[in-house]
């Protein structure tokens, strides 16, 4: 009986350890990226090239502009044709001329509930507690050479994401999120580099992104902007002509 008391207080103190642990990263991410700044962001705009394996030799802008737990909207273009996604709220609209789509159709509760997290402009992690999420250490990976620290970030709603942090800087240098999208687990995996800091805050300004609708890609970011003047008028979805 002693023994089973003495296992299970052992249990729960590894539990306990585990939690503080992954508090104590997240804190030393947040002093390290300048963190605390976002308080003062409420929208931001970010305009960068991609290079993907599906589309060799090609130039493809990006941009993404979002305003703190309202909407985003992302536009990817290449060959005079632009591919725009929108979440407004609890809704969403997207076209996609690049699979003939050329009118803007509204986008499924699960689209629109995957995208909004677009809103959330200072990361999961920025916060979590007051987002409602739980965090938890679970060890350590590889990544790119790097024994990187991994957290498990519990968001609920079959949402859930993996950071993991270098030791030494305490930067984000992957990021991996699991959900259900339509009946189906997709899994986005994205790993950073390029570290640069801007208006106090540091940022990636290379992503390496795996996704299985997308395929493999590079994001290179040109420019960051924080609290740009937003028009609410480019979240609206057109009128089918």
């Amino acid at each position: 009986m002693k023994q089973l008391l003495f296992s299970a207080a052992l249990l729960l103190l590894n539990a306990f350890s585990y939690a503080q642990s992954a508090e104590d990263i997240i804190a030393k991410h947040m002093e390290a990226t300048g963190a605390e700044a976002w308080k003062n962001i409420n929208s931001i705009k970010t305009e960068a090239k991609i290079t993907a394996d599906g589309a060799p030799g090609m130039t493809i802008l990006w941009s993404m502009t979002a305003v703190r737990d309202k909407a985003a909207r992302m536009d990817v273009s290449v060959m005079g044709m632009t591919q725009t996604s929108v979440v407004n709220g609890d809704k969403g609209w997207a076209n996609n001329p690049f699979a003939g789509k050329m009118e803007p159709e509204p986008l499924t509760a699960d689209q629109v509930k995957s995208m909004f997290d677009m809103t959330d402009i200072d990361g999961t992690v920025v916060g979590y507690k007051e987002k409602g999420y739980t965090v938890e250490y679970v060890g350590t990976e590889d990544v790119d050479g790097t024994e990187a620290l991994k957290i498990k970030v519990n968001k609920g709603d079959k949402k859930s994401e993996y950071c993991f942090y270098d030791p030494e800087t305490y930067y984000e240098i992957k990021n991996v999120q699991v959900e259900e999208v339509d009946g189906k687990e997709v899994e986005t995996a994205t790993v950073y580099s390029n570290f640069q800091k801007q208006d106090g805050i540091t940022f990636p300004f290379t992503m390496q992104q795996a996704n299985p609708m997308m395929g493999n890609s590079t994001i290179t970011i040109s420019t960051v902007t924080l609290n740009p003047a937003v028009d609410d008028k480019i979240f609206e979805m057109a009128a089918k002509k």
